[in-house]
C-alpha cells in the first residue's frame, strides 16, 4: 500500500506473445460513514447493474510446499485461464515469462503476501512460477484468493494508472 494507492501487478500478453508484468496503481479515495473509515477504491459491479446485487465469482486456493522442495511450481508453462485478480494471502513466489532471453523486471516479478496480481495473459507463451525461500530459509504454502473478472474487467482496467 502506498499513500492513497493500491499497487497492482498487471500480467498480460504483449505483441510478441510473451507474458509481461507491469506495476500499476489503483487510486483510493477517503471515505467515512457507517463502518467505512479509510481509503476505498471505486465499486466494481456489472455495467448492466446499478447496485450491489451483481454476482461475484471467487475462489480460494492453497498450494502446499512440495516435499524435497526446490520450490518448483507447475513445470509446464501456462497462461491465465481467465481474467482474474489473484490476491496472495500467504506465500513468497517468483513468476517469470516463458520464451524470453532476458528476464528484466517486465519479464520477472516477485509475489509476496498481500500482493495483488491482475492475471490477463490469456494467450501466448505464458508464465511459470516457483516458491522462494524467505529470510529464514523457509518456504510457505501459496494461499490465494481468485476474483474472476467478467464484465467488470473493462471497468477495472480503466481505473488503473501507470506506476
Amino acid at each position: 500500500i502506498m499513500d492513497s494507492n493500491l499497487l497492482i501487478t498487471h500480467m498480460y500478453t504483449d505483441k510478441s506473445d510473451h507474458t509481461r508484468f507491469k506495476k500499476m496503481i489503483l487510486p483510493l479515495e477517503p471515505k467515512s460513514g457507517l463502518g467505512s473509515v479509510g481509503l476505498f477504491s471505486t465499486l466494481f459491479v456489472n455495467q448492466i447493474l446499478d447496485d450491489n446485487s451483481g454476482d461475484i465469482k471467487m475462489q480460494f486456493a492453497v498450494t502446499p510446499v512440495p516435499d524435497q522442495s526446490k520450490g518448483e511450481g507447475p513445470k509446464l508453462a501456462h497462461t491465465a485461464p481467465r481474467r482474474q485478480l489473484v490476491i496472495t494471502l500467504d506465500g513468497y513466489l517468483e513468476f517469470k515469462s516463458c520464451g524470453v532471453e532476458s528476464l528484466d523486471n517486465e519479464h520477472l516479478t516477485i509475489i509476496r503476501r498481500g500482493d495483488i496480481l491482475l492475471a490477463d495473459d490469456l494467450e501466448g507463451a505464458g508464465h511459470v512460477w516457483k516458491f522462494l525461500k524467505d529470510a529464514d530459509g523457509m518456504m510457505h504454502p501459496w494461499v490465494r484468493c481468485y476474483v474472476h473478472l467478467g464484465q467488470e474487467y473493462d471497468h477495472f482496467i480503466s481505473k488503473l494508472k501507470h506506476h
